[in-house]
Order: C-alpha cells, then structure tokens, then sequence
C-alpha cells in the first residue's frame, strides 16, 4: 500500500489534484468528508454548544457550519481549541478506514502540517497557486482576499508547508495542464503502491544463490534476503533437513515473471511462492526499488 497525503492553500486546487489522481487509479479519502460526519455526532455538537452557545446550532439543533467557522477562524485561542478537539477523531477515522485498504491511498487533509504529518503518510504533496487565481477560485463561495488572509492566519506559512513536502505543485493554469503535470508523478505512484514481497523455498543453498542471481539480475527484484529455514510437517515428528527461503522485493506485476524464471532455474514450480503487500516503507525505499526494476 502506498499512502499519498494531499494539502495546499486555500482555493489552491487540493481537491481538485485529489480528483484527478482518484480518475487515475487512486482511493480518495476526504478529510473534510469525515469532520462532516463527527459534527453529526453528540459528543462534538455539545462541546461545541457548551464552547459557543446556541449560536453554532441550527434551528433543527444541527451544528451550524457557517458559525463554527467564524468562531474557528476570530481567534487563534478558538481555533487552536477546536484543532485539539477534532483533530484525534478525524486520525482515528482515517487510521481505521486505512486498515482496510490496499494499493494506492489519496488523502487529502487540509491542514496536515499543522497538526503533525500521521505516521502512515508515506509521501506528501502540497498544492499551491498565486494569491490571484485562489481568490478568483474562491470568489463563487464568497471568500475575498481579506477573507483568505483571516483564514489562513494562523496556519504555517506557505513557504515553510512547501519545505516541509515531499511534492509541490503549483496550480496555475488551465485543468488540462494540471492533469499533464500530475500524469508522471501519478504514474509513479500507482507504480510505488505495487511494491510487494515473494517468498520462494529452495532444498539447497547452492540453488537459492542461482535464482537470486538469476531475477536480481533481470531486474525482476531490487533486494533480496536469504535465510536457512527448518521445515516440519504434520506426518513427521521431528524438523527436516534445512531448506532456503528467498524473500524478494519487488513490483507485483512482476511476479508472474519471478514465478517463470525461479521454475527454469530449479526445473520445477517454486514451492511455495508466497505474495505479500509491503504495508509501510520509506519514501527512499520505494523510489530505489522502482527504478530498480525492469
């Protein structure tokens, strides 16, 4: 699995990137999806209610969008108040609604600088555009200049958010030319969510040093480790002789492939030839390893 965390200015075009990655081949979570579904939740109306009054609810008793974020946006000691408050819940949500996931994740957190980037953040991408087309952007939801300068007020900077990223792309121009400056990052990855490790066993260490020489050199893996195993099984009483396990790196289109060369290489099909997702590796880690194979 590959995690992308998506953030950017206000008006910038964060949704919109997240958009085009999802028509690419990507899961999209939204961040603003799941506060919109805890304000619906008792536990943050009443905090709300008793931080703010009546004021924040609507006349059916719902929390009022509108009033949260003139309170959430007046005072730095309000914003900073409701950021601890909600902040948790919506990590909670997402770690949970990523246990269950696989391949390539987008999820798009408006302010992911602000409250520390989640440890299952495997890349970060921060979009941004000029002061002009963002408030143009934002003129149809009645946001002006002033307005973006009060919202943004007590976030970090935009300069200090791009050091911070791992991807910056700046959103100026026309969809058409957005989509062609995503199209090789989003390429690259949908290629980085394949990583995948393949377990093979050998009977002797002798062959197993054969068949990483053989798919290393392929270029069918980036590394491999090899490890003597002692096998048992039901009808013995007692360990076997020692056998080899391979553990490949590698790319799970190219498993196929590691599946035919190791059966040339040991005249047989490899037994057994275990597939399993890479969950969590550096950023480093994933580049090297695709730009290792084939």
């Amino acid at each position: 699995m590959f995690v992308l965390g998506i953030t950017g200015d206000i008006g910038a075009g964060k949704s919109t990137v997240a958009s085009i990655l999802g028509n690419m081949g990507a899961r999209v979570i939204d961040a603003d999806q799941i506060v919109r579904r805890l304000w619906n939740q008792r536990e943050l109306v009443d905090a709300a209610r008793d931080r703010w009054g009546d004021s924040v609810l609507n006349e059916d008793g719902k929390i009022s969008p509108s009033a949260v974020a003139e309170r959430f946006f007046g005072e730095e000691k309000e914003y900073r108040w409701l950021c601890q408050l909600i902040h948790p819940m919506v990590r909670r949500e997402m770690a949970s609604g990523l246990s269950a996931e696989r391949g390539w994740v987008v999820v798009e957190i408006p302010l992911l600088f602000e409250s520390d980037v989640p440890y299952w953040c495997d890349m970060t991408l921060y979009v941004t555009a000029s002061p002009e087309n963002r408030v143009a952007r934002n003129s149809l939801r009645g946001l002006n200049g002033d307005e973006l300068d009060r919202r943004e007020r007590f976030l970090t900077s935009s300069e200090e958010k791009k050091s911070m990223a791992d991807l910056v792309i700046s959103n100026n121009g026309s969809l058409d030319e957005l989509k062609e400056i995503l199209k090789s990052h989003g390429e690259k990855m949908l290629r980085m969510s394949s990583i995948c490790t393949v377990k093979i066993q050998c009977a002797f260490k002798k062959q197993a040093r054969q068949l990483i020489s053989g798919i290393l050199g392929k270029k069918l893996a980036y590394q491999a480790n090899l490890v003597s195993l002692e096998t048992a099984y039901s009808r013995y009483d007692q360990f076997l002789t020692d056998n080899w396990e391979i553990q490949f790196y590698t790319l799970a289109p190219l498993v196929p492939k590691i599946s035919r060369v190791a059966s040339e290489i040991i005249k047989k099909e490899p037994t057994p030839l275990a597939v399993a997702d890479v969950l969590r590796a550096s950023l480093s880690f994933r580049e090297a390893l695709c730009e290792a194979c084939l």
